[in-house]
């Protein structure tokens, strides 16, 4: 199973809620994967960075390792959680999407991406049995969420203070809206509430 969690705009905490939803999936199911593709999840869940090989490395057009030596990318964080950071700055040569989807595939354990603002390729996108859309109820994001292939499904944070609405976002973007993350800046803690 493929979940991919990405954003419009930057600052939307598409980062804490995949990180949140890989901790919570590989305690459900004893082990999962998030694969980080913007380089924060690893400072959100209180692992120290590396200069190892990661996502960009092994996508490499002649690197050609399988899915085995992918999996060995990742760090073990808490309750099975295995987190595969970005690697190196650029993937050279073409990307094998194509051969990461289908890596993905043979798996028995659940993978998240965290893929934030960045471009999300077709082979993934067809891979996905989920891909939620972060964002907060602003007309900005909005704007720019229409831009992008649609989502099957949105996580709204909640603002005070928001003109728009959660049906606001279904309207626009016309697709459900999952969960909502209610935030306050005025409080140091949310919880997820399902939609």
């Amino acid at each position: 199973m493929l979940t991919i969690f990405q954003s419009p705009k930057g600052g939307s905490g598409t980062t804490v809620t995949a990180a949140s939803y890989a901790l919570a999936t590989a305690e459900h199911h004893g082990k999962a994967m998030l694969i980080d593709m913007c380089g924060d999840a690893r400072a959100v869940l209180g692992v120290a960075d590396t200069d190892t090989p990661g996502l960009n490395d092994w996508l490499g057009e002649t690197h050609g390792a399988g899915a085995d030596a992918f999996i060995s990318l990742g760090t073990a964080v808490a309750n099975g959680l295995l987190v595969v950071h970005p690697g190196s700055r650029f993937v050279s040569g073409a990307p094998r999407w194509d051969a990461l989807a289908g890596a993905i595939g043979t798996w028995d354990f659940p993978v998240i991406i965290d893929a934030g603002t960045h471009y999300l390729p077709e082979e993934l996108r067809a891979a996905a049995d989920h891909n939620w859309l972060v964002t907060r109820s602003c007309y900005l994001a909005l704007r720019r969420a229409t831009r992008l292939p649609r989502p099957t499904g949105a996580v709204v944070v909640r603002e005070q203070g928001r003109a728009l609405t959660v049906r606001d976002v279904e309207a626009v973007l016309n697709v459900p809206v999952v969960t909502t993350i209610p935030f306050d800046p005025d409080r140091k803690s949310t919880r997820l509430n399902s939609s």
